[in-house]
């Protein structure tokens, strides 16, 4: 019997070890479509995507940060204060909301936090005619600080929720300790609180850092400010298509993001597996 068991554990080893290979060919794919078309012409591209580029050429990413048409410089800074910003008024925000939701038992705040949960069960797509509707009758088409405070609403409501469960797995006896010592709301919530979240905090500015950087329709359609997603956009045209500028602007805004991943992948991994674990 032992050996059968042994026998049947092996094979299902081998059929999930097949089948993560077979995943990660299937994610490698797009990669490796972007990095060998960048340094191809426009013609290679559309003849042979999948190819090795014979002769590679830099003219991609040459004509994409020499462009005339578009400054890519000021697409990266209007992302990166995008990112930035949106992602450290989120933050600040949605964790003080869950510290208060956690440690207050009242009627009103779980009312809060139901409402709260509401917000992640609707789709963002549906509010977009609502919102450019409003925006341009106040003015606000085009203004930076209005296109962060929409990605900061669209984004409350699941940092609020990551917060709330880390936040509620956090001893009492420690918040009563530092009481003891005289400690205020403000210091037991900066110095005790924030540093024991580290990992959600970490999982949070990924999550939601990573969907304003990569948001596409937001700052197209209701804030028409050009980031590094919309430059993609610009190298398509109505006829044709300059593929080599579009897997360059590609290059462009997906590195950022994997730097950063690469340097907050410990803490990133610790934070989805605690939050796996309080739900």
């Amino acid at each position: 019997m032992g050996k059968v068991a042994d026998k049947k554990s092996r094979f299902l080893n081998m059929c999930l070890m097949g089948l993560l290979l077979v995943l990660a060919v299937i994610f490698a794919v797009p990669l490796y479509i972007t990095v060998v078309n960048i340094f191809k012409p426009t013609k290679m591209i559309a003849a042979s995507p999948l190819s090795l580029p014979l002769h590679p050429t830099l003219e991609n990413i040459i004509g994409v940060l020499n462009s005339p048409n578009v400054n890519i410089y000021r697409m990266y800074l209007n992302s990166i204060l995008i990112t930035v910003f949106g992602t450290s008024v989120c933050i600040l925000v949605s964790s003080l909301a869950a510290y208060y939701l956690a440690r207050v038992k009242s009627r009103l705040s779980g009312m809060l936090y139901v409402y709260f949960l509401f917000g992640l069960m609707v789709p963002y797509v549906i509010v977009y005619v609502p919102l450019v509707t409003m925006y341009s009758r106040l003015g606000l088409v085009g203004n930076l600080p209005s296109l962060i405070l929409i990605f900061v609403s669209g984004s409350i409501s699941f940092s609020v929720f990551m917060y709330h469960g880390f936040i509620g797995g956090i001893s009492l006896e420690l918040e009563e300790a530092a009481i003891i010592d005289g400690a205020g709301d403000g210091v037991i919530f900066w110095k005790i609180v924030m540093p024991l979240v580290r990992p959600c905090t970490t999982t949070v500015a990924i999550f939601i850092g990573l969907s304003m950087w990569n948001d596409f329709l937001t700052p197209l359609l209701i804030g028409q400010v050009k980031t590094i997603t919309v430059g993609i956009y610009t190298a398509i045209g109505p006829y044709a298509s300059d593929w080599g500028s579009v897997f360059a602007y590609v290059m462009f805004a997906t590195l950022p993001i994997v730097i950063a991943y690469l340097l907050a992948q410990k803490e990133f991994v610790s934070g989805l597996a605690a939050g796996a674990v309080k739900g």
